[in-house]
């Protein structure tokens, strides 16, 4: 379908996104219920859950959509991309495969004493360093520096809510949130690890620079 001819996807567009926000896509998750924000599409094999950090307001969006919101996003003339965590390296290398330039990682340097001083100070950290944290110290074993720091930054999290952005909603079968929030991250980190739920086809590959964050 021409660009220009699809004006339905284009006014949904303006009410989520303006020239100069920014695009998170804060998760990536396989089959649900949920229709595509944009096409209507339902059921979703792939959703790509978008945050625009600007006005917070976060939609779940296909696979093809993503790749057609950055087309015409270009149309307009912008060349902003849509950002993922870096625990989805694969999944934005499989985006740009598609359509090249439609998809970054977020920066985050990977050093404990740069963290130790972010988290020092919670009222200047934004969720995307929050969430950051947050996969980075995932990973460490019981009694490290790294560990108390992820609850730290746990806390964070569920105080303000962060789960609303990527919509997390287990914690509501239960009455411990903390706990279910803290399995469900523990449980993302070991599917990123091993990459058991693959999300693009096996003749793809990915080279990685040996400097890439261990998400």
């Amino acid at each position: 379908m021409a660009l220009k001819n699809n004006d339905k996807f284009k006014e949904k567009l303006k009410h989520f996104w303006r020239r100069g926000d920014e695009v998170v896509c804060t998760r990536v998750f396989r089959n649900s219920n949920n229709e595509c924000y944009f096409c209507g599409n339902k059921p979703i094999e792939w959703h790509h859950v978008l945050l625009n950090t600007i006005s917070n307001q976060i939609i779940d969006v296909e696979f093809s959509c993503v790749i057609l919101m950055k087309k015409m996003m270009e149309e307009i003339g912008s060349s902003q991309k849509i950002l993922f965590f870096p625990k989805y390296t694969i999944e934005v290398d499989h985006l740009n495969k598609q359509y090249q330039g439609t998809a970054d990682i977020i920066e985050f340097i990977c050093n404990i004493d740069i963290i130790r001083r972010l988290i020092s100070n919670p009222k200047d950290l934004s969720y995307k360093q929050v969430r950051s944290i947050l996969d980075y110290t995932i990973k460490f074993e019981g009694g490290t520096e790294e560990e108390e720091i992820f609850h730290t930054a746990l806390d964070l999290y569920l105080d303000r809510k962060y789960y609303v952005y990527e919509m997390i909603d287990d914690h509501k079968k239960t009455n411990n949130v903390k706990r279910d929030i803290e399995n469900y991250f523990r449980e993302e980190w070991e599917k990123y690890k091993y990459q058991d739920d693959k999300y693009y086809p096996e003749s793809c590959t990915l080279k990685k620079k040996n400097d890439d964050c261990p998400f």
